[in-house]
């Protein structure tokens, strides 16, 4: 019995020393579930949940030595975001959606970051009615004789601006928050800089190269993911041509490469994330560049699975020729001698079923049109189930019954189906398609 005891005190002493306790009553959300949810790089994760009482009261836990951001949410999606930046701490209010009538009682880094968001949508609403109205000055004939006043207005900014340095410069050098802020406001700003404040685009981007994303505070932020892409978004808004753009990225993406290649794993997790982000947006020719670096420089933190779509971007490049592909007896790809969309599909595939459906609707229209011919190659190997699914379409379907070892699909580095290739007559790759809606419209403004 005596030995029970001292294993259960240890037990519950190991628990208080490897954990931190977020207290607090919310007197409108009684009886419900109430969450701490915190962040890892792209991914977050429930730190610990429970049910408030009937009087409010509720008791959460996080890591010891977590510090960083968090979302506290109720049943009702109602939200919060704190900072765990010490071993305990506790608030007090009526509901999460009125944040003004929320108090800690022993949390200086939460105080600070109330009072903060709090002045700074104050500040940003100011500086977005003064900017207005500078533009107004700047522009208009009759006003912009009025020197006093637009200096009045540049001089008003400025303090603004000092104000908000200024309670940033009061914060502890060593704090989270301290840290915290500039990102955050970064982040918040992008959309803003891209839409109505162009000029302050160069000096946005020279931020974002000089970050080291390495820095151990970014795996708790909640930004990192936002950092990253928000400046993709901004430089790809920028108003430049293309070719321009796709310049900045390639430079932001070696930049960000080179940052974190002593770690890995980052590096990998990173490489991942963006590198889906740019097929999403059809920045392909961006993902090319993505791929060609780290085939070329850092191979060993690619999987089997990411180092086969990177290939693919490395050999299948848009504007490389494309492998030219037996398509039966005496007959080529190359022999089609027109723009040919490549498909990779399957009869198990749901996706390839759907895709099907959404084909059959295209196909007469581009055939129509006459320059553009579907090719479709099945990594079937029933040869039952493959007759059953294309016996009934219209297109030209091949098949070796050989799965994913035929040579197609290993002259193409497929992994996933469907995938689709658009190429010339030439076997010149025009682009790699994200759908049949994408490829659609390409025959309708192209062709």
């Amino acid at each position: 019995m005596k030995k029970n005891l001292i294993t259960t005190s240890l037990l519950l002493f190991s628990i208080i020393i490897t954990s931190q306790t977020l207290t607090g009553n919310l007197k409108h959300h009684a009886g419900q579930h109430i969450s701490l949810t915190g962040f890892n790089y792209y991914e977050s994760n429930e730190l610990d949940q429970t049910v408030i009482d009937s009087l409010g009261n509720f008791s959460l836990s996080y890591p010891k030595g977590y510090m960083g951001m968090a979302v506290l949410n109720t049943l009702d999606n109602s939200s919060l975001i704190l900072v765990l930046a010490e071993d305990s701490i506790s608030l007090s209010g009526n509901h999460l959606k009125a944040p003004n009538g929320i108090a800690f009682t022993n949390s200086k880094a939460n105080t600070n970051f109330v009072s903060y968001a709090k002045n700074q949508a104050l500040y940003n609403q100011a500086l977005s009615g003064w900017s207005f109205l500078q533009q107004l000055y700047n522009k208009d004939a009759l006003l912009n004789k009025q020197k006093r006043t637009i200096k009045h207005i540049a001089k008003e900014q400025q303090r603004i601006q000092q104000e908000d340095a200024a309670f940033l410069a009061r914060l502890d050098k060593q704090s989270y928050l301290r840290w915290f802020i500039p990102y955050r406001t970064l982040v918040q700003d992008m959309p803003y800089i891209a839409r109505k404040e162009t000029q302050r685009i160069p000096d946005a981007i020279h931020k974002f190269r000089t970050i080291d994303f390495k820095h151990p505070n970014f795996k708790t932020s909640g930004l990192y993911r936002e950092l990253i892409e928000g400046h993709y978004l901004l430089l790809e808004n920028m108003g430049q041509d293309l070719d321009s753009v796709y310049t900045q990225m390639n430079i932001s993406t070696s930049y960000l490469v080179n940052n974190l290649k002593e770690d890995t794993s980052l590096l990998q997790n990173t490489s991942k994330e963006l590198f889906t982000y740019f097929e999403k947006r059809s920045l392909f020719k961006v993902a090319a560049h993505l791929s060609n670096t780290l085939i070329q420089n850092y191979q060993d933190v690619l999987d089997d699975a990411m180092r086969s779509k990177m290939e693919r971007y490395v050999t299948l490049a848009v504007g490389n020729t494309a492998p030219n592909l037996e398509l039966g007896k005496d007959r080529t790809l190359k022999d089609i001698n027109n723009n040919i969309l490549l498909i990779f599909g399957s009869a198990e595939c749901h996706h390839c079923t759907e895709a099907n459906k959404k084909l059959l609707e295209f196909y007469p229209k581009w055939q129509a049109k006459g320059n553009i011919e579907v090719v479709y190659i099945s990594i079937d190997t029933d040869k039952e189930l493959y007759n059953q699914e294309y016996s009934q379409y219209p297109w030209k379907t091949y098949c070796d019954y050989k799965g994913w070892d035929t040579q197609g699909a290993k002259d193409y580095f497929v992994d996933a189906t469907p995938s689709y290739f658009l190429l010339d007559k030439d076997l010149k790759i025009i682009m790699h398609p994200r759908s049949l809606e994408h490829v659609n419209t390409w025959v309708e403004y192209r062709l």
